[in-house]
């Protein structure tokens, strides 16, 4: 073999192994490429205080773009930690406008429902609403969305009811596009002490254009200070405003009772007049 031929195939081989070392490094991630696309979302803690009063079976995070929200509205996200105080969450979702971003728990045996909220993201401090976050494109993440939740004041799941009727009198205001009865454990006028989410148990939706109802108002163990109809607007909420103007139209009562666990109560009636 002449010398050139052996040098050529050196040089060949070297080559080759070069190559192959290279494409080793690369494969171990050494110095790996940053993303050039991130997977839109919301990231933040869910902080948790106090005792379950049952033994959860799932906590989950949860989210909706529509407030209050049906059960079928909700997405789940991941599972957190039973055993956790403090749980760093990262929660990928499409891009949109979510009107609630929360916490979800399941005692041991029984099924998801809108009672299973137990901790929500208020970007304002407590209000009637949660948070608004918007998620403007596919490599957005909005970071620092934390949940404070306080196990032990988590609402007890039961097959508990509150029931009654509504009349409708007059042509509803066109921005109106549902109403909702609601029972609340906290209100008062003087000093003003309105509820949050978690003080609530919700009707069903009531469409516009309803001149008479049967509600039912999934409820929880409790003894509640107020119950009213609430009227929702298109892309606006809520605010004291709202029960302002449920009171004036009749929406609003402020007799308290109280309701035992599995049971069903006749709650007040109402006569609406718009």
């Amino acid at each position: 073999m002449s010398q050139m031929r052996k040098t050529i195939i050196y040089f060949l081989t070297l080559s080759f192994i070069l190559a192959v070392c290279q494409h080793c490094s690369g494969d171990k991630g050494t110095e790996p490429k940053p993303s050039t696309t991130e997977e839109s979302g919301i990231a933040g803690k869910v902080i948790l205080t106090g005792n379950w009063p049952d033994t959860p079976e799932e906590v989950r995070l949860i989210t909706a773009q529509t407030f209050p929200p049906d059960i079928d509205d909700i997405v789940m996200g991941e599972s957190i930690p039973l055993n956790t105080d403090t749980y760093d969450y990262r929660f990928d979702l499409d891009p949109a406008t979510y009107s609630m971003v929360g916490v979800a728990w399941r005692p041991e045996g029984t099924d998801w429902s809108l009672l299973s909220i137990c901790g929500l993201y208020f970007s304002e401090g407590d209000s009637l609403a949660p948070g608004q976050v918007v998620i403007k494109d596919s490599n957005t993440v909005i970071k620092n969305i934390n949940i404070d939740v306080d196990r032990s004041k988590v609402r007890k799941i039961t097959d508990t009811k509150i029931i009654g009727s509504i009349t409708f009198q007059g042509t509803w205001p066109a921005d109106i596009v549902e109403a909702r009865v609601i029972a609340s454990t906290k209100f008062n006028l003087a000093p003003l002490e309105v509820p949050t989410f978690l003080d609530l148990g919700f009707s069903d939706a009531i469409p516009p254009g309803t001149t008479q109802i049967d509600y039912v108002v999934q409820a929880f163990p409790a003894t509640f200070a107020a119950t009213g109809i609430l009227f929702f607007r298109e892309g606006e909420k809520l605010t004291v405003e709202d029960i302002i103007y449920s009171s004036s139209v009749g929406g609003l009562n402020l007799e308290s009772y109280e309701v035992r666990e599995d049971s069903t109560f006749n709650g007040p009636d109402f006569d609406i007049t718009f």
